[in-house]
């Protein structure tokens, strides 16, 4: 084996001497915390996967529940004055459903602030994504904007959008390393790279963009007006709240090209949708189960839990300048 001389190992202990003192050089002028946190409080609050988020789909109901109007009692009364006759055809539930869905988007436009957890699972290419739990900041009016923080995966990645700003992009800058060296980077929401990572564009984040998306299916539905199945299941509790559950079916993919079926949760009290999951169509589902066929069909899988309407937002909040957000 050829010898070593020590003169050639000078510039390999000289090389390896500034690597050293460049990343000591890093680490003493970014936080060894996740971007975007403030360093008092990178240890105050570690964030864990609500439980609540696994529900599971529940039986389905024997015969529809009624819900009881009391006029005297407000508080009891879990539909807000939007009650149900004892029995209702298929047309009349996804009517009755869309009412509550429309119901609640009045009382989501009282609120131009709030905060949420944003749970989110898609099929992408053909593969499920690991569920990401993502901070949610929302303005609703006057401007539209929003503000996202990754509590998992890529962890601390930000997302800034705001109607504010005339270019129409969102900035997005990346977690953990790459995160504290690399500035945000600019994208078009409905461009092919912004697109390619979500199934749904940011300027339809938000409860009341599920809300807005689900009143229009839903009068994609009765504008068909046939092969569709409406169920409403018994109600489920999920994230504290008890919640009203809808399942709607399709008989084939000329009656819905987008979903197979899907699964709604709806704060029973004031209508807003929380949780919604939707199946595609397989080609190949003879031999399945209906849970392994759900498994391999799920294509999106989204929830709000923690969702907090008290907590005020300032323009700072929506702010690219935003100096915690380090954009």
């Amino acid at each position: 084996m050829p010898r070593v001389s020590s003169r050639s190992r000078i510039p390999n202990l000289i090389a390896g001497t500034i690597l050293a003192l460049t990343a000591a050089v890093l680490y003493t002028n970014f936080d060894p915390v996740p971007v975007g946190e403030s360093p008092a409080h990178a240890s105050a609050h570690e964030f864990s996967v609500v439980e609540e988020f696994k529900v599971p789909i529940p039986p389905e109901a024997a015969e529809l529940p009624v819900v009881e109007s009391n006029p005297d009692d407000t508080e009891a009364n879990d539909t807000r004055g939007v009650t149900a006759p004892s029995t209702l055809s298929n047309h009349e539930l996804i009517e009755y459903w869309m009412l509550l869905l429309k119901d609640g988007a009045d009382y989501l436009k009282q609120f131009e602030t709030y905060t949420a957890v944003f749970h989110k699972q898609e099929r992408l290419g053909g593969d499920l994504s690991k569920i990401q739990d993502i901070e949610l900041k929302i303005r609703q009016s006057p401007v539209f904007a929003v503000y996202m923080k990754w509590r998992n995966g890529d962890r601390g990645r930000q997302l800034l959008y705001s109607d504010d700003y005339k270019d129409g992009d969102m900035v997005v800058k990346l977690g953990g390393f790459k995160g504290r060296l690399l500035p945000g980077f600019r994208l078009n929401p409905m461009g092919s790279k912004a697109r390619s990572e979500a199934r749904h564009p940011v300027t339809d984040c938000g409860i009341m963009g599920m809300a807005d998306q689900m009143i229009a299916r839903r009068r994609r539905d009765l504008a068909v007006g046939h092969g569709i199945r409406c169920t409403r299941l018994p109600n489920q509790e999920f994230d504290r709240r008890d919640c009203c559950c809808f399942l709607i079916e399709y008989d084939s993919p000329q009656i819905s090209k987008e979903y197979r079926k899907s699964l709604t949760l709806l704060d029973a009290k004031y209508h807003f949708p929380v949780l919604a999951r939707n199946y595609i169509w397989a080609t190949e589902a003879h031999d399945l189960s209906e849970e392994d066929l759900d498994a391999l069909t799920l294509v999106e899988n989204y929830s709000f839990t923690n969702i907090d309407f008290s907590k005020t937002l300032t323009t700072v909040d929506f702010s690219r300048e935003n100096p915690r957000y380090r954009m």
